[in-house]
């Protein structure tokens, strides 16, 4: 055997022992064709794709939230979503928001409770507490294991309540988490990347199918998972009471466009595809939106003619998420393909 040590990523030694050879080593390659189910996409960056997404995607698909007091949440102001993880999957969303907190062991009582982050929509007067992250985590890495093509991105933006102690406890917990399910860097399976200019026929290729990105306070210390990046997007609005919402495409473009640095293209843009005010409740305004999901395309028109490089949108996140916007993102994909093409960056 030959021994050596090496420096890990935070400076740390590591023993490496490697072994004569007993039984011969198999190499597995993969040959990308396809991305998310586009034929020639395999030749984009990935920040070249659009990737169809869901608000909160974890808040509504698993049955009834609670309130801490442990009173149901009404669907009609919390639940963001009607299907699970896997349905949404199956569907074509490849792009998962999740804001979360986090369960001590003495605090399991609520069904499908376990210790350690929960997904939840954290709302102006109360916060509803749905599904572990971890379930959430298992179902995906469940539909990238069988789905050799696919890249999924994902997001934790907030998390709740924000005090160091919460901030303290995700730090202990998320790498760990992740590592239990997708596996410690340079493990067999799906491994996790961060979003960059890598191309796509390399996260392919080499199973980094995973793009994390993490709200800044869970990232950047020795605690935390290095394979993520810093959750940086140009974001259009959200909230709003005014004209920039799904109603009103072209000014989502322009504000988007006015965002300063837009056309550093290694920065995510993502399209808030929902509605805060109007119905009563979430269900009725996604219904709304999904009646108007094809003016995405004007935004990402009015997006790649408005950049000097040429940048389309990346996400487009949306509550009540159907089958048009998938349809409405893969007419874009096929845009793409075509057109970096002829204009590559």
């Amino acid at each position: 055997a030959v021994v050596s040590t090496q420096s890990g990523h935070y400076g740390r030694g590591i023993l490496f022992v490697v072994l004569a050879c007993v039984l011969p080593i198999t190499v597995t390659s993969y040959n990308c064709t396809k991305v998310n189910g586009i034929e020639g996409a395999c030749d984009l960056v990935l920040n070249q794709m659009t990737l169809a997404g869901s608000r909160l995607s974890g808040c509504g698909g698993y049955g009834t939230m609670y309130f801490w007091s442990g009173i149901a949440a009404t669907d009609c102001g919390y639940a963001t979503q009607d299907k699970t993880i896997t349905e949404q999957l199956a569907m074509g969303i490849r792009y998962f928001d999740f804001d979360i907190s986090y369960i001590h062991k003495s605090q399991e009582s609520l069904p499908y409770w376990e210790e350690g982050p929960v997904l939840v929509d954290i709302g102006s007067t109360a916060v509803a507490y749905s599904i572990s992250l971890r379930k959430a985590l298992t179902e995906i890495r469940e539909f990238l294991t069988a789905n050799r093509d696919e890249v999924i991105g994902m997001r934790i933006k907030q998390y709740y309540p924000r005090t160091r102690e919460m901030r303290d406890n995700l730090l202990r917990v998320i790498k760990p988490l992740y590592d239990s399910v997708f596996g410690p860097e340079g493990s067999e399976g799906v491994q996790l990347t961060w979003y960059d200019s890598k191309p796509l026929r390399y996260l392919v290729e080499n199973n980094e199918r995973m793009v994390l990105e993490l709200n800044k306070d869970l990232w950047g210390t020795e605690q935390s998972d290095y394979r993520a990046s810093p959750l940086v997007q140009f974001e259009s609005q959200a909230n709003l009471y005014g004209f920039n919402n799904c109603q009103n495409h072209h000014q989502i473009a322009d504000y988007l466009l006015n965002i300063k640095n837009i056309n550093m293209r290694q920065i995510p843009a993502l399209v808030n595809w929902w509605l805060s005010t109007g119905k009563p409740c979430l269900s009725e305004k996604a219904d709304l939106c999904m009646t108007d999901v094809e003016h995405v395309e004007t935004v990402w028109d009015e997006m790649m003619e408005g950049t000097h490089l040429h940048r389309p949108v990346n996400i487009v996140l949306a509550d009540y998420v159907r089958q048009e916007l998938v349809a409405v993102v893969n007419k874009l994909n096929n845009k793409a393909v075509q057109f970096y093409k002829t204009k590559p960056w």
